[in-house]
């Protein structure tokens, strides 16, 4: 459907207006619904016309002052620069404000093309806010015919990409695995793990703007009860219940491990059937074949315990059973509205609620954006790179062989990216594209001459570059650069700037890497220790939320949910900082090697931690409360407070744990926690050691 309306966009901005005779109007019309779609975000109603008022007035207002400076190079060079770089900084207020911001410094560009062509000032302007408004039309046509279009997307994303996470965890479950493989397989399962954090976090802000827009529905409580679903598994999926190492040990000579890795990667392919359901709003249901697979293992496992009842392994093998045998009671019952009903008219208010991110009132967004008037925040230096990149660029475009040093700063803004790792990708993926779209645009040019031809080309290609440009970044500069030549083609000039488009890009690049090498660079200003605390910090709050239900009893409330998404986002800034300290120039690789170790013991602690969560629920037995309770304040003292921590004292907790393992009538719930503690205890002198480590050599 996206592509659909793209189609219908562009059809309107140049085939319509070529045959009721209006070429002029073509160019400033088509680049003014480009900058508009790159600012469309999925929102309500209301807001969607409230960013339509926004968008149009900062284009014409925008687009008019720098029509008015043309003439004034000095005066315009500086308000190009600081205007684009408040910009940014806007994005500090969120994702819709970020958005509306670079489409309207990418406005600012395409104010350039047209300089000296039309014979009024407000002719490009107008033109503008004309595609700003064409565009938001169809927008706002195609979401009232769809309004549950981008919810659906980003549900069936998410259980797709727990498909992709729980595929690479049945790695895991390989007898033959090394020590060197499984820490590998665990970093690998960080990097799934963030990009499915992140991804949750966009289904949570698509729903808040349905709950907000009218009362939950019963289509609303199906989305909710699925995102619940889906944050449900996640901390399922994202648990640890074994040493890895020693599966096997304990493991390699018996079907059980590997009926435990048929079922994973069955589970795995049910949430991928899912996704599908959900994109094509089909009824789901779960496979025969999954039941019967399921069955198996469940009689594997307990015939397993009859024969070596001492085994403290295999009963953890048996609760990840569990949890795949709930995680199939839940998919089998998915459908059932009545069921779903009932779970939400019994949950309290705070249960279902989600948290609202966004801006609450001025004395809000005052602290927000003042919080990034620092070079120690990545927007700001961000903006200053920005700004640095269009003086220079445009400086650049008066120099006599730049005729069209536009693309000099349309590159460099595409180009220059928050952090130098990402930059450095978009480098080679902007130059590739460009240069392929330059060969493939020739022999088009040579044998395609006709206009209206010419005009179905652009439609095309300008159709593939949004469905695209995330996506194969690649390929989309690839279909940008054949859209250029094509209008510049019909503007009977597309042979003349083939070589400026090459060079103008290279330029572009050239400033867009200098800018992030030279500017408070990410090695020079990155902060590991920082990352690294607020990350203990909060998987130490996380801990102490699942403390208070063992306590207290299971409850979903939102303090819980927001500890627990809280402690996944920073350890995915956690992983995300740490992945690019190999992209940086002359890279340290004794700190990168202590870095990625540092992020598996990590990531197996918040692991850990996820599976007393999964599993929380009232405990009575004062004895493995206290031990919940030295747990937690003793992660809380080492990790945030900075007090030592001897391996004398964790040897008499192991022990400790290990005499209450051997109590009798000890229930299975009550061997899970232990277990959980167990692991904690054996991985952290190896978590302290390395964060120390890293602590010491970090560059400040």
């Amino acid at each position: 459907m996206y592509c659909w309306q793209i189609l219908i966009v562009f059809l309107g901005t140049t085939l319509v207006l070529y045959y009721i005779g209006c070429e002029e109007y073509i160019v400033p019309v088509t680049l003014g619904a480009i900058a508009t779609a790159l600012t469309d975000f999925d929102d309500r109603l209301s807001v969607r016309l409230r960013s339509l008022i926004y968008v149009c007035c900062l284009f014409f207002i925008t687009s008019s002052i720098l029509e008015t400076l043309a003439t004034q190079p000095i005066f315009f060079i500086t308000y190009l620069s600081l205007s684009s770089a408040f910009f940014i900084l806007l994005g500090s207020l969120g994702q819709r404000y970020a958005a509306i911001s670079f489409g309207t410094i990418l406005l600012s560009i395409y104010t350039m093309f047209g300089f000296g062509e039309y014979t009024t000032w407000y002719f490009q302007p107008i033109c503008f806010v004309a595609g700003a408004i064409w565009y938001s039309l169809t927008s706002i046509i195609f979401y009232l015919l769809k309004p549950t279009l981008f919810v659906q997307d980003s549900l069936s994303q998410t259980f797709s990409l727990l498909s992709e996470l729980l595929h690479h965890k049945a790695k895991l479950f390989d007898p033959d695995n090394t020590k060197q493989d499984i820490e590998q397989q665990l970093y690998e399962l960080s990097g799934y793990n963030s990009k499915l954090v992140q991804q949750l976090d966009i289904n949570k802000t698509a729903l808040l703007t349905r709950l907000k827009a009218s009362r939950a529905n019963k289509n609303t409580i199906y989305w909710l009860n699925l995102h619940f679903f889906a944050q449900d598994i996640h901390e399922q999926a994202a648990s640890n219940y074994l040493n890895y190492e020693k599966v096997g040990l304990h493991f390699s000579r018996s079907d059980v491990i590997f009926r435990m890795q048929k079922n994973i990667h069955l589970t795995a392919n049910a949430f991928e059937d899912l996704a599908q359901s959900i994109l094509q709003q089909q009824t789901y249901d779960i496979s025969e074949q999954h039941t019967t697979v399921l069955l198996h293992l469940e009689h594997a496992v307990h015939d397993w315990i009859n024969q070596h009842p001492y085994n403290i392994e295999v009963k953890n093998l048996q609760l990840i059973s569990g949890n795949l045998r709930r995680i199939y009671e839940q998919l089998k019952h998915l459908n059932d509205l009545t069921i779903q009903q009932n779970i939400v008219e019994h949950q309290t208010s705070d249960n279902i609620n989600l948290l609202d991110g966004d801006i609450q009132d001025w004395q809000d967004l005052i602290l927000k954006f003042k919080q990034h008037l620092t070079p120690q925040s990545s927007l700001f230096r961000h903006a200053v790179r920005i700004a640095f990149v269009f003086f220079v660029g445009y400086l650049i475009s008066l120099l006599p062989f730049a005729k069209h040093g536009y693309w000099i700063l349309l590159t460099s803004l595409f180009v220059c990216q928050v952090s130098y790792f990402a930059t450095k990708a978009r480098l080679k993926m902007r130059t590739l594209g460009t240069i392929l779209g330059v060969i493939i645009g020739l022999p088009i040019l040579y044998f395609i001459r006709d206009t209206p031809t010419q005009l179905v080309l652009t439609v095309i290609c300008a159709v593939l570059f949004f469905y695209l440009r995330v996506k194969k970044y690649a390929i989309a500069t690839l279909m940008a650069t054949l859209m250029v030549l094509l209008i510049f083609s019909i503007k009977g000039a597309a042979y003349e700037i083939i070589i400026p488009r090459i060079v103008d890009t290279l330029i572009g690049c050239f400033i867009a890497w200098v800018a992030v090498s030279f500017i408070w660079p990410d090695w020079h200003c990155r902060d590991i220790s920082k990352n690294i605390k607020n990350s203990e910090r909060a998987t130490v709050n996380y801990l102490t939320e699942i403390r208070v239900q063992y306590q207290s009893g299971k409850n979903n409330s939102m303090q819980y949910r927001t500890a627990r998404r809280f402690a996944h986002n920073t350890q995915t800034e956690l992983a995300n900082m740490i992945s690019s300290l190999s992209a940086e120039p002359n890279p340290d690789t004794e700190l990168i090697h202590h870095a990625f170790r540092y992020l598996v013991y990590s990531h197996s602690q918040l692991s850990y931690i996820s599976a007393l969560g999964a599993q929380r629920n009232l405990v009575t037995d004062t004895q493995v409360l206290t031990l919940i309770q030295w747990c937690n304040d003793t992660m809380q003292n080492v990790l945030l407070n900075e007090q030592g921590l001897s391996t004398i004292q964790i040897n008499e907790k192991t022990l400790e744990v290990e005499q209450l393992f051997q109590q009798e009538r000890l229930s299975e719930h009550l061997q899970l926690v232990l277990k959980q503690i167990n692991l904690l205890l054996e991985s952290f002198p190896e978590f302290i050691s390395l964060r120390s480590y890293l602590l010491t050599r970090d560059i400040k």
